[in-house]
Order: C-alpha cells, then structure tokens, then sequence
C-alpha cells in the first residue's frame, strides 16, 4: 500500500468515527473483538528496504476491563534491492488499558511476541509499546500505536505506526453502578438517657436515671418506714405541744402515701389500777388521733386507735424514767414505695 492509500484509507476510518456518537468507558470483559488497521513500518537497515505501509488485521478477547489479548496478522508490500518482496507476521499481544485519560484519549501498553516471514527467512519478534484508544460508543473505538519490532535471529530492529478501528462484538456486560455509602443514620437521643428517640418509650428521662432498653427508669422498690412516739405526763391524756412536730411527719408520711393507715396504741406505767389504767391509755389513743384529724387534716378513716393500759410497757416500772417511758403513744406506719434507680 503507498502512502496515497493510506492517507485515503486513513481519511475513510476518521470520517466513519465522525458519524458515530461518543459514549463513556463500557465494560469489554468476556468480548471478542476485531480489530482492522493500516501500519506503517520503518525497517531496519539490514533489511535493505524503505518505509513501507500495509494492514493489519487482530482477532482480541477481554480478559476484563483492562486487559485484552489479540492476535495479529500483518502484511506488508516491500520494495527490496531485490525487487518486490511481502513481509507477512503474526503475533500474540497483550493489551493492558490504563484507567486515567489523556483529555478524551485513553492510554494503553501492548506487548507481545511474533513469528514474521521475509524473504526465505522466518524470524522471532518481539515487540513492545504504546498508544492511544478513543471511544465512540458500546461497540466502536478508535486506537493508534507506536511500537519497536526485534527480530531475536536476524538481530534486526524495526519501528512501526498503527491505527485502526476496534469494533466490539455482543453485548457488554452490565457494571454494577457505582452506589455510594449510604450514610450513617444521625441518632437523636433528647433526653441524653442513652436510648436513641426512636426507641424511647420514655422520653424525657433525667439523665440522672438508670433506664432500661426501652429508656424507661428502672424502678426499685423499697419499703418506707415512720415511728411515732409522744409520751405523756402522769395521768395526763393531753398531748404535749412539744410532740406536735413528730405527729406532723407522721401526718405528712400519710400525705406522701395514701395506702397508710395508722394504728395508734396508748399505754400506761403501773401506778393505778388495772381498770383506770386502760382508760387512760385509750383516752391517750384518741387523742393522738383527734391532733391527727384536727390539726393536720387526716382522714379519720385512716386512723385507728386502742388502748393497753400498763400490759406492754417498755421500761422497768420500778424506776421514775421507766415510768415516764411507759407513759406513751406509738405507732408504726410501713409503705412499700418505688424509687428510680439512680447512675452510676
């Protein structure tokens, strides 16, 4: 081929990329391909012979995205000292396509070895070099290469120019579309308990609670305990002032908790009969009961009041301070109440 019909076959391959739409990089793993060119060979002087042009034509397999083997046939007309002469060779290369982009070219390497017949001489080649591919679409690019030629028995160096069209056979394989992480989810926790407000059955916790999974405080039951005790002078049933702030806790104890009754037990020390001294001590009884109800507004309902007279006394009854001691009404209130359980 001289260089008039390269340059005409040249001009056909541009203007056949002209009409075709360009397309972004597609997937040529598991393709075959063909791959028609022109090359241009500058030989090594020991070959005896010019510039010369001919074609190419490759045969190429995707091993994936980036790297494709093809062989290759080439045939070029030489004009010899000798007369007319046709160098023909075949190769096997490796095509390895880089993923950067020079503008809207995309780089390659190829390499590969070759048996090349000229003359009556066959001879090994290997060749090495690279180029550049353009992509029109799905099935279509456009590549052009420099490569150098060493024949290993002729000792020969040689320099060739190649372009030509690549077209793509079948369909390309569908990528996966590149999908990007999904960010992490923003997890609200208002009432800085520990449980996200989504999970929060309880929200508005005091940080200062111990909560369960579901951020509700973890509750702890305990029970809540008052004595009362007023003593009394002797064969007095009047409730001394000095007692009135002891029988309002016991009125507030009740106030706080509303399932509590108070029993109140009046008793005697053992100056006086057996039968006066029950009345006095019921007499004692219900007036606790009546400060209760009058002063500190209890439900009379909630208070029960009895008498012992001198049967439980606490103190010896021999002694002037044990007898003072057993001159009294007591009282026991209990309450099982809940309590948050506090952090650590």
């Amino acid at each position: 081929m001289d260089k008039k019909s390269f340059k005409v076959f040249s001009l056909a391959i541009a203007l056949g990329a002209l009409g075709m739409s360009t397309q972004s990089a597609v997937a040529d793993e598991d393709r075959f391909y063909i791959a028609p060119g022109v090359q241009w060979m500058d030989f090594d002087s020991a070959r005896q012979t010019d510039d010369e042009f001919g074609y190419t034509v490759g045969l190429g397999y995707g091993l994936n995205d980036n790297l494709a083997l093809e062989l290759n046939h080439a045939n070029i007309k030489m004009n010899t000292l000798a007369g007319m002469e046709r160098l023909r060779s075949i190769r096997l290369d490796a095509i390895y396509k880089l993923d950067n982009a020079v503008g809207v070219l995309s780089p390659y390497f190829a390499a590969g070895l070759g048996h090349t017949h000229f003359f009556s001489d066959d001879d090994t080649t290997l060749n090495a070099g690279a180029g550049l591919t353009y992509r029109f679409n799905d099935r279509v690019e456009w590549r052009a290469s420099a490569r150098t030629f060493f024949g290993f028995d002729d000792g020969t160096y040689d320099f060739g120019i190649d372009t030509g069209l690549v077209f793509h056979l079948g369909e390309a394989r569908s990528r996966a579309p590149e999908v990007a992480p999904t960010p992490a989810p923003v997890v609200v926790d208002s009432d800085g308990d520990g449980v996200p407000d989504n999970r929060d059955d309880c929200p508005g916790t005091p940080r200062t609670y111990a909560v369960d999974d579901r951020g509700c405080p973890i509750m702890i039951e305990e029970v809540a305990r008052i004595e009362l005790n007023v003593e009394f002078a002797f064969d007095s049933a009047e409730v001394p002032a000095a007692y009135f702030d002891e029988i309002r806790r016991v009125s507030d104890f009740m106030d706080a908790n509303e399932d509590t009754v108070a029993a109140l037990g009046g008793h005697t020390d053992s100056i006086g009969t057996e039968e006066y001294n029950q009345g006095l001590s019921e007499r004692r009884a219900a007036a606790v009961r009546q400060v209760l109800i009058d002063r500190f507004d209890i439900s009379p309902a909630r208070i029960t009041s009895n008498g012992y007279g001198e049967s439980q006394p606490v103190a010896s009854n021999a002694t002037a301070a044990g007898r003072e001691r057993n001159r009294r009404v007591e009282s026991i209130l209990t309450s099982t109440v809940q309590r948050p359980q506090m952090r650590d």
